[in-house]
């Protein structure tokens, strides 16, 4: 089983064309990528490079969120740089999934899949490395967005030098953004979240602490 989840990732890293039906390989998928020793980065943006998989395209880059298309779904990446930089702990309620979830992790980092079924379609959220990608989908892409989903936010890495300034800085104006996400009957879900995953009810993220 282990060596056909790797192969897998290998075939999906440079074809993207490998598709798995099972539902209980997600979590074995994602877990296999984040396990992978090699770590790949080929984009730059504020304060963090990332890995943009084959056949995916940057559609929208603003500070530290990313709109990126592949197998012609869009999918939205947020990176949380403050909670990064203090090293918030993941706050987790799995009851707002009504079709899948499943925790992932590799040594000190850990995030989860959280997956709800809506007639046919498939909203899914995937938190981990102080990241969060979020899509709307239907069965027959499901496991590969997932598969992508976690490359990406497993290969992000953090520059320290740059978030330090940028947090002296406060130079984090992101939170004010909503975003829309399409589903695939062009209804729109609205939300204005910045990792809320990584962040107390009681903090703020635009109001960052005078002391460290």
């Amino acid at each position: 089983m282990r060596k056909y989840i790797l192969l897998l990732c290998i075939a999906i890293l440079l074809t993207g064309c490998t598709r798995v039906d099972n539902q209980e390989e997600y979590s074995k998928i994602s877990n296999e990528i984040i396990n992978n020793s090699t770590r790949l980065t080929n984009t730059t943006t504020k304060g963090y490079k990332y890995y943009l998989p084959k056949g995916a395209t940057l559609i929208y880059n603003s500070n530290f969120n990313q709109k990126i298309r592949i197998l012609e779904h869009d999918l939205y990446l947020y990176v949380d740089i403050v909670s990064y930089y203090y090293k918030k702990s993941l706050t987790i309620n799995k009851s707002e999934f009504n079709y899948y979830f499943s925790m992932i992790a590799n040594k000190n980092k850990s995030g989860y899949i959280g997956i709800n079924k809506e007639d046919d379609s498939y909203f899914v959220k995937i938190v981990y490395n102080y990241a969060k990608i979020e899509f709307y989908t239907d069965k027959e892409n499901l496991s590969n967005l997932v598969a992508y989903a976690t490359l990406i936010a497993a290969n992000i890495e953090y520059n320290d030098i740059l978030i330090l300034e940028i947090i002296e800085d406060n130079d984090i104006k992101s939170s004010d953004t909503i975003y829309s996400i399409l589903k695939p009957n062009d209804s729109e879900s609205k939300f204005n979240e910045y990792l809320e995953e990584y962040v107390q009810e009681d903090e703020k993220i635009e109001a960052l602490p005078d002391e460290y």
